[in-house]
């Protein structure tokens, strides 16, 4: 309950009300127009006496909050300055009134926070905002007695603004309600305050874009053009919402280009669209910009409209070594078991063919070796040379094949499974990024290289100093074409918004690349924001017409159609165009390689055994036949 109040008190309306003791003050005009408007605290500000400010006090302070100065106060503009509400209402009857109202005006008191109420005693009260600096944003209410003969009093109430004082807009006013001392108020306006203000008659309002990509062609053609959507790509789609508010509110627009968002020099100024806003060139932003803590000192901050998606984006490596990839079919368990089992197979095929050999004398060669090669053209689906005779070698021999054939069956169908199905990606995070193989790139633009400059999170700057910074600090920073090129190659990881990404990897990528595409993002989303001048009278009115063009599904048009969809993997694709290459077949190869290399060697031991055996054997002959004869 405490807090409730609290909060209450907080969002408290701070009223001033400057008023003439000609008689026009009426306590009940002013109890109830604070009713009406939920105001909580007033200031009263007057052409009067001390005496009749405590006589107002007494009037008032029993109901209401309630303070009273003097029209002729020493730098009274000062009790103007608040960051809550504060409301002013002005009689025209005092002097100095119009000077008091100009002085407003150039201290920027007619905006959101200040509501003013008028009262003046006669219809004569134009006059008073002539060369008044106000805006489509202020809050001033006029209230001034009817001509009438009857008893009952009645009253006027008029709301008066300008679409823009410093563009040469005009001043405009229209009857927002009704009182007399019968029935109180009677408020007409059903509307909110920007719609019944919604046109402001052609006024130019000074706006900036930036493209850091250079264009072909006149800018407003370029920018009115839907075609390669994937350049420049949220600073165009920003300009098309602005375009559709700019109609909204029918203002026309000087549009000026930029190819920076804004960021501080040495000077400690601004460049780019910041510094534009910043120098008061012009009056809002028609290209998104993150929220900084440097720029929200000179600049304002409006309605989100754009997510930023960037990643790093890679084929997925294979995980397994080729090598791996012939061993993995069958466990270290099956592997274990099956030399097991050929040993085993070697050792009863022997004894069984000795067994014969004793019974049944045949040639055949009994040594140990010539097993071993027996049992492993089995196992590899090439035979055997000699046939037992008895039937236990022949049971043993029967067996064998039988072994054989389910082992081959099963690895050989886990081995192309394995060629065939989607390797698991081992990649999760930036500090698997530079840990791997993999090469590094980022798209080359601003904000990518200030955020390396300046990031303070841990696994970015260790993959900026030991993958990504190059001679010049420039060599890893590529366009997004010659990026997603590296990428389509494979072996490279490539930093890039995923809108200017994903149209490229549809053009230029194939399938199998496409299934194979992993992508890390580097930081979380961030959200890009509409942008004024500080203290801009133009912010509320482009949060609104934002957010009706968010509640009416306009924008998310907008957002579909300029941010590219992530290409789709067609999985049939990939199967039916799969080949196996060096890369997956070499090992074989290379096992091949050694067993030719080995037998050449071997060959060529035994070739220099039996010429230095037979060297040996003639100088036996010519040493012993001499003595025979």
């Amino acid at each position: 309950m405490q807090m409730m109040q609290l909060s209450r008190l907080i969002a408290v309306l701070y009223f001033v009300l400057v008023i003439s003791v000609s008689g026009f003050l009426d306590c009940e005009i002013i109890e109830g127009y604070i009713k009406k408007r939920f105001i909580n605290h007033v200031t009263i500000i007057g052409c009067f006496s001390k005496k009749e400010q405590l006589k107002i006090v007494k009037k008032l302070t029993s109901k209401l909050m309630t303070s009273v100065l003097n029209l002729n106060k020493t730098n009274i503009h000062q009790t103007l300055e608040t960051t809550l509400h504060l409301g002013v209402i002005l009689d025209g009857d005092c002097n100095g009134v119009k000077h008091f109202l100009s002085m407003g005006g150039k201290h920027k008191y007619f905006d959101e926070k200040h509501h003013w109420l008028v009262l003046t005693s006669t219809t004569n009260f134009t006059h008073l905002f002539d060369n008044v600096e106000i805006y489509i944003n202020g809050n001033i209410e006029i209230i001034y007695p009817e001509k009438n003969v009857s008893s009952v009093k009645n009253y006027t109430i008029q709301a008066v603004y300008n679409p823009s004082s410093s563009q040469g807009g005009y001043v405009k006013f229209y009857t927002v309600g009704f009182y007399n001392t019968m029935e109180g108020y009677t408020f007409g306006e059903t509307y909110p305050k920007y719609s019944l203000r919604r046109n402001m008659t052609g006024v130019r309002l000074k706006t900036m874009v930036v493209l850091p990509i250079p264009f072909k062609g006149k800018l407003l053609d370029y920018l009115d053009n839907e075609e390669n959507r994937d350049i420049n790509t949220f600073n165009r789609y920003q300009y098309n919402l602005m375009s559709l508010c700019q109609r909204f509110y029918n203002f026309t627009k000087e549009v000026t280009i930029s190819t920076t968002w804004g960021y501080k020099k040495e000077d400690g100024s601004f460049d780019g669209l910041v510094g534009a806003l910043e120098r008061k060139q012009v009056d809002y932003g028609s290209s998104p910009i993150f929220v900084r803590t440097d720029r929200a000192k000179v600049v304002q901050y409006g309605r989100k409209t754009w997510t930023l998606g960037a990643a790093f984006i890679f084929r997925n490596p294979k995980s397994l070594s080729s090598i791996e990839g012939f061993i993995k079919p069958l466990s270290s368990s099956i592997w274990a078991l099956t030399a097991v089992s050929a040993v085993l197979l070697i050792i009863l095929l022997r004894l069984s063919c000795v067994y014969e050999h004793q019974n049944i004398y045949q040639h055949v060669d009994m040594s140990w070796s010539y097993f071993v090669v027996c049992i492993i053209g089995a196992l590899c689906q090439q035979g055997m040379s000699i046939t037992p005779k008895f039937l236990s070698g022949r049971i043993v021999t029967l067996f064998l094949f039988l072994f054989a054939l389910l082992i081959y069956q099963f690895y050989s169908a886990s081995l192309v499974s394995n060629l065939l199905m989607e390797p698991p990606t081992k990649i999760k995070s930036l500090d698997d990024i530079t840990r791997s193989n993999l090469k590094v790139g980022c798209e080359d633009i601003v904000y990518n290289r200030e955020y390396f400059l300046n990031t303070i999170d841990k696994p970015s700057r260790k993959l900026y100093f030991q993958k990504l910074l190059g001679p010049n600090n420039n060599s890893h920073f590529l366009p997004p074409e010659k990026g997603l090129e590296l990428v389509a190659k494979g072996q490279y990881a490539f930093h890039v918004e995923t809108t200017i990404a994903y149209p490229i990897i549809r053009k230029t990528f194939k399938e199998d690349a496409i299934c194979e595409l992993r992508q890390i993002e580097m930081h979380r989303v961030q959200s890009l924001h509409t942008n004024f001048q500080k203290n801009s009278p133009y912010k509320e009115m482009f949060d609104i017409c934002l957010q009706h063009l968010a509640e009416v599904g306009i924008m998310t048009r907008e957002i579909t159609f300029w941010r590219a969809a992530k290409p789709d993997c067609i999985r049939s694709s990939k199967t039916g165009a799969f080949n196996i290459g060096l890369d997956e077949f070499y090992p074989a190869l290379a096992l091949l390689g050694f067993g030719i290399a080995c037998s050449v060697v071997i060959l060529l031991f035994e070739m220099l055994f039996f010429y230095k055996q037979r060297c040996e054997e003639k100088q036996k002959e010519v040493l012993t036949y001499p003595f025979i004869k």
